[in-house]
């Protein structure tokens, strides 16, 4: 977003204006005197412009088997309020990234029963420290979360060798569980009915998973996408351990690369989390689970418009530089 200005018959005009698919979409605020006092508006029209525009194209583009109208829009204004934060304060923005990056690793390793705090979790992540009275494998669970960010950081395509690349990142350390390897015996969930298929069958399953996902990735939503593509890989559970950790990353790999945060998924919402992948396993309605994903990225979209609009006014002091 920015401010352009025109000169019109001797006189200069300005305008708040955007691009978006290859065009710029623009509001005009008048000559110097009135731009000022209209481009408070002016930024909520034209964000409300973008994300409509952005709705419409998306609408034309992918189908929807779960998300609602409303849903799609917050989903909308989130990568729209996302993207103004990392454009209008870059700094900052790597903070918070940061922020978000602890929180999901502490949440998705205490899915699994790892026992460190928030507090824990960021002085292993941030300062490399051990914690008294923790286990080892606990605390290297945390620091190994950071190996698989760095792995999965410049991933594009989702692949089985890049699967294995972020299992093995997971599962750093823990040879006995044979990072970055399909496993090569049963497997057997705890307090689950679901039965993952055998051994044999793994490389099966997961070359029929990439092969759904390559013939879907450019036909159905990506927050739907990244959604089933969880639920059905969480089915096959092709490693010995890890797979939870793994397949959360592959998730919010699949949503940051389509431009969204990061969903996180804690001991908050854990348990509807564990009982609804169970079930959509049992009735195979995989596109359900979008609903789960919608909700922990609609927090997060409500986190980012307070941010937004508790620093509105700084925003808009960076767009006037302009109106001189």
């Amino acid at each position: 977003m920015f401010i352009s200005k025109r000169k019109i018959s001797k006189q200069y005009y300005f305008y708040l204006e955007d691009r978006l698919f290859g065009k710029r979409i623009s509001l005009s605020l008048g000559q110097k005197e009135g731009a000022q006092k209209k481009v408070n508006e002016a930024f909520d029209s034209l964000i409300q412009k973008t994300i409509l525009e952005n709705l419409k194209n998306s609408q034309k583009e992918f189908k929807t088997n779960c998300l609602s109208l409303n849903e799609l829009l917050v989903l909308e204004r989130l990568k729209e309020e996302y993207f103004l934060m990392k454009d209008f304060f870059p700094q900052e923005f790597e903070l918070f990234k940061e922020s978000e990056f602890i929180r999901y690793v502490q949440g998705s390793a205490s899915v699994e029963g790892n026992s460190l705090s928030l507090q824990e979790a960021n002085l292993v992540l941030s300062k490399g420290l051990s914690i008294s009275g923790k286990r080892v494998d606990e605390v290297r669970e945390i620091e190994n979360m950071r190996f698989a960010a760095e792995a999965s950081k410049n991933i594009v395509e989702i692949t089985e060798r890049n699967i294995k690349r972020i299992h093995e990142a997971i599962m750093r350390g823990f040879d006995d569980k044979k990072p970055g390897e399909y496993r090569d015996g049963p497997m057997f969930i705890m307090g689950s009915t679901t039965k993952p298929p055998s051994a044999g069958l793994v490389p099966i399953e997961m070359e029929k998973l990439i092969v759904w996902f390559n013939r879907s990735k450019n036909k159905i939503h990506p927050v739907e996408l990244a959604a089933e593509f969880h639920a059905r890989f969480e089915e096959i559970h092709p490693f010995l351990d890890g797979n939870g950790r793994t397949g959360r990353e592959i998730l919010n790999v699949m949503l940051q690369n389509a431009g969204y945060a990061r969903a996180i998924i804690n001991l908050e919402n854990r348990q509807s989390y564990v009982i609804l992948l169970e079930r959509l396993q049992a009735n195979k309605e995989y596109s359900k689970f979008s609903k789960f994903i919608y909700l922990c990225l609609e927090k997060r979209a409500h986190e980012i418009s307070a941010l937004i609009r508790e620093n509105k006014k700084s925003i808009l002091q960076k767009l006037l530089v302009r109106i001189k």
